[in-house]
């Protein structure tokens, strides 16, 4: 079930939004639906990814909230510099002496 909403813009945001209408050959409620879908899609991305910098969300949790497959995130995670091991250099050294040096 669809529900109207208005919203407020500036002229410069309404003549941008005109433009796109324009270049998608589509009305403002369409322009508007998808840019609002694409610009959703994106803050779920960059707080999936936010949360997994801060080791809050495992790898498949952040995925599902996005609604991406595991490898994409992952690719995501990794182009974005995001160590989601959680796996350190002291983690490292302590089971290589556990395993008494033979790695």
């Amino acid at each position: 079930m669809a529900i109207t909403i208005s919203v407020r813009l500036e002229k410069s945001l309404l003549r941008e939004l005109s433009a796109i209408e324009k270049d998608w050959q589509a009305d403002r409620s369409e322009a508007i639906r998808r840019l609002l879908a694409k610009a959703v899609s994106s803050w779920k991305v960059q707080n999936a990814l936010e949360k997994l910098r801060e080791h809050k969300v495992s790898m498949g949790k952040a995925a599902e909230e996005c609604k991406l497959s595991l490898w994409e995130m992952i690719d995501l995670a990794k182009e974005n510099n995001i160590d989601w091991t959680g796996y350190s250099k002291e983690d490292l050294e302590k089971d290589l002496k556990v395993l008494g040096g033979k790695y």
